[in-house]
């Protein structure tokens, strides 16, 4: 059954339109959270519908994403999906030095959930179909988009047929960001050099919602609790030595990843298929005063801290309370560039910590080892610093 009136409905007096390009997880969120603040919203996603509902990759979300999951009712729908973190272990490889972090010693539920992304996908889709000013168009391509103020004139591709729409604002939450004519964007490109395995493994010690983070000389592995006492393994290295974990066979997959790990978890009896992925860090700007990006086509960064999604959610989230609370006062071109100058020093923070953690924990010039271990030493012993730590990373605050 429908639900939520659109303010356009319940005022009668004029609000935008906006059309989502991009029926993700950051898509579907600001679409749920800005429906009651703008009028008519339309996805339009590239995808089949259902397509992601069995896609098993492992996403990591913070307390402060499951404070938004909350607000906008789905937070119980998930709680069964979910595996919780209820500590984090963080180590580096050939030194001294580590650090645990316990939720228990935070008073809260848990340091972070891990959750299928099909299973988040198919709540929020279900959340959107009942929303009735929200419409999500699949197999839909945007192959234009001429900003023609105040409106912009989208062209779309569906079924082998094109079609015109007209929309007062435009956000791009697809994280590919496919080429689109008439849509200017300043993209900053920095290569890593190093790529990304993921799958899922079983060890002989069970995880006990336990995440492991172990720094080595080549990149960061991190391992993350999932279903059926089996962890998300996200391994990180050079290019080179990525690509060749991926034509190991799984026998020796799991011996390489044994002896780059270590012992904590014994060793590693099962994986699952191994995807690989190139490691970059991106940073988008929107040229058009009524465009806005969120998420990935916003940002993108290196996985270590996790921080990706979670980034994402808060992009939505900062946006639908900027029109929220000030679209009876402001205009639209106003509010869209209030939120874009809000964003951009919390994204510069964040796109920087991560990229520290990356050249800091991947460095073994003389000293720095020591350096480290005495780092995370005093990480570990120091309730302070761990209190922000873990503000930081849960709620990025």
């Amino acid at each position: 059954q429908k639900r939520f009136m659109s303010l356009k409905q319940l005022l009668g007096r004029q609000v935008p339109d906006c059309a989502i390009i991009g029926g993700g997880p950051v898509g579907l969120i600001f679409a749920i959270l800005g429906s009651t603040s703008i009028g008519k919203v339309q996805i339009f996603e590239s995808k089949k519908h259902g397509s992601t509902n069995q896609d098993n990759r492992a996403l990591a979300l913070s307390n402060g994403s499951r404070l938004f999951l909350e607000e906008i009712g789905v937070w119980d729908r998930l709680e069964k999906k979910i595996t919780k973190i209820k500590k984090i272990h963080t180590s580096q490889a050939g030194s001294f030095g580590r650090t645990m972090l316990d939720s228990a010693e935070f008073n809260e539920e848990s340091l972070g959930y891990i959750i299928p992304y099909g299973d988040l996908m198919g709540v929020l889709q279900e959340e959107v179909e009942c929303i009735n000013n929200v419409e999500i168009s699949y197999e839909t391509k945007i192959t234009k988009c001429i900003d023609e103020k105040p409106s912009l004139n989208l062209t779309l591709q569906t079924n082998n047929k094109l079609k015109q729409l007209k929309s007062e604002f435009v956000v791009l939450a697809d994280g590919a960001n496919e080429e689109i004519e008439g849509l200017e964007l300043n993209k900053k490109i920095k290569h890593f050099n190093h790529a990304a395995i993921v799958t899922k493994v079983l060890s002989e010690i069970p995880h006990r919602n336990i995440a492991y983070e172990r720094f080595t000389s080549n990149g960061p592995i991190a391992l993350l609790p999932n279903k059926e006492d089996k962890f998300s393994l996200v391994w990180t290295g050079p290019l080179k030595l990525i690509e060749d974990l991926k034509k190991l066979t799984d026998e020796c997959f799991l011996s390489q990843l044994h002896e780059s790990f270590g012992d904590r978890v014994g060793s590693f009896v099962e994986c699952e298929k191994r995807i690989s992925f190139d490691l970059k860090q991106t940073h988008v700007e929107v040229i058009h005063s009524n465009i806005v990006a969120l998420g990935n086509a916003s940002q993108t960064m290196h996985p270590v801290a996790g921080q990706g999604l979670n980034t994402g959610f808060k992009d939505a989230y900062k946006l639908s309370q900027i029109l929220k609370d000030d679209l009876n006062t402001k205009n639209l071109e106003t509010l869209i560039n209030d939120y874009k100058q809000s964003r951009a020093s919390e994204r510069k923070k964040i796109l920087g910590f991560t990229e520290l953690l990356v050249k800091s924990f991947s460095n073994d010039l003389v000293g720095f080892k020591k350096a480290r271990g005495y780092a995370l030493t005093l990480l570990d012993i120091s309730r302070p610093i761990k209190q922000s730590f873990v503000r930081k990373m849960s709620y990025g605050e």
